[in-house]
């Protein structure tokens, strides 16, 4: 008897696994929406660090973003949105060689009404926050305001974007950190002040979105060296700012500002290989790489009731054909079954770290 419920129970878990339907898969393991309506997915890009032609000659970083603004161009199912997490420019602060460096940034983009898209047609929104590297040395963001943001002066950068049954939260994680000086080789943010992290809660408690997504441009987690000390992170209010994630069911904190892909859970357990379905564990906290020395963009997914976390994918600046186009996109899941087969795989919960 028991072997027979033993054999019952492997057929009904074959079942299971096997409807699940993978249309296509490719070595990026990327998740590309299926016909339903309501799902979509945004892609974040950061670290551009744009220079004008006067400083770059061959206009290598211009087009580096152009190559990858292509690369989403050129997706059957377009991105909701896209957003940019800081170091637009290389140096942008409020002179002219940093106003030129905005505009450079700007020309990549098309603007309408005082916003800017990603496409001619006006259908792909881009958002912005600004880096240390928007900064000037006496803490202004001039030609940020002046170029590329002046509609949140008011917030101090700190704004609500909406999107169906998303809510992000974009946050300034302010210019380097000169307090301490011996954070000074750290690169570390200046973090998020009381007011910031009092702005966060009021925002996080009147939220009534399924899904949260808090994004700005230094992470809150990071590796710590031989000294148990983290670097390149936000120094005010960092664990204040994880705890607030964690108590309000913040699905993800998307950062850029290494130069490097990982994520970390609240433990500071981490991984190196998405996607991860964000609805199996608690707040994640990614890393994404720059499009400096590389070319580089990750896509988040809303599918359904679940937020998936892709893999930070690294575009070739050569141009690609169409067949290369196709099958460099994303994989098509039964929406139905993925969040079973995902949480038996990962072994993920949402009241534990990440099983790695």
């Amino acid at each position: 008897m028991r072997e027979l419920k033993f054999f019952l129970f492997i057929i009904i878990l074959s079942l299971l696994i096997g409807s699940v339907s993978v249309v296509g898969i490719n070595q990026q393991n990327n998740i590309f929406l299926n016909a339903d309506n309501n799902d979509f997915y945004f892609v974040q890009i950061t670290d551009t660090h744009i220079k004008h032609k006067i400083f770059d000659l061959s206009e290598s970083t211009t087009k580096k973003l152009n190559t990858v603004l292509n690369k989403i161009n050129s997706f059957k199912k377009k991105p909701a949105f896209i957003v940019v997490t800081g170091d637009l420019c290389e140096w942008a602060g409020s002179d002219p060689t940093g106003a030129l460096n905005c505009q450079a940034f700007i020309s990549c983009f098309y603007e309408n009404n005082g916003h800017f898209y990603a496409d001619e047609n006006f259908s792909i929104p881009v958002y912005t926050i600004p880096g240390n590297h928007e900064y000037t040395f006496d803490r202004s963001l001039g030609n940020y305001h002046n170029y590329i943001d002046s509609n949140h002066l008011e917030t101090e950068d700190k704004y609500i974007i909406n999107h169906g049954d998303l809510t992000l939260f974009f946050m300034n994680s302010g210019p380097n950190y000169y307090a301490n000086p011996f954070d000074w080789f750290d690169i570390k943010g200046d973090g998020l002040y009381d007011k910031d992290i009092s702005w966060l809660e009021n925002s996080l408690n009147n939220c009534n979105s399924q899904h949260k997504i808090v994004l700005m441009h230094h992470p809150a987690i990071n590796d710590r060296n031989e000294n148990g000390e983290m670097h390149n992170v936000i120094a005010r209010n960092r664990l204040e700012f994880i705890d607030l994630c964690e108590n309000h069911n913040v699905d993800v904190v998307l950062t850029g500002h290494t130069h490097r892909s990982v994520i970390f859970d609240k433990y500071e357990n981490k991984s190196y290989n998405p996607p991860i379905n964000c609805s199996n564990c608690s707040t994640l906290y990614i890393q994404t790489d720059d499009c400096k020395q590389g070319i580089h963009y990750r896509n988040i997914s809303i599918i359904g009731q679940d937020v998936w976390i892709e893999d930070n994918i690294e575009v070739n600046q050569t141009v690609l054909n169409i067949e290369q186009l196709e099958i460099s996109e994303n994989i098509h899941i039964n929406i139905s079954k993925k969040t079973f087969l995902n949480s038996l795989i990962m072994g993920q919960n949402k009241n534990q770290g990440l099983i790695l």
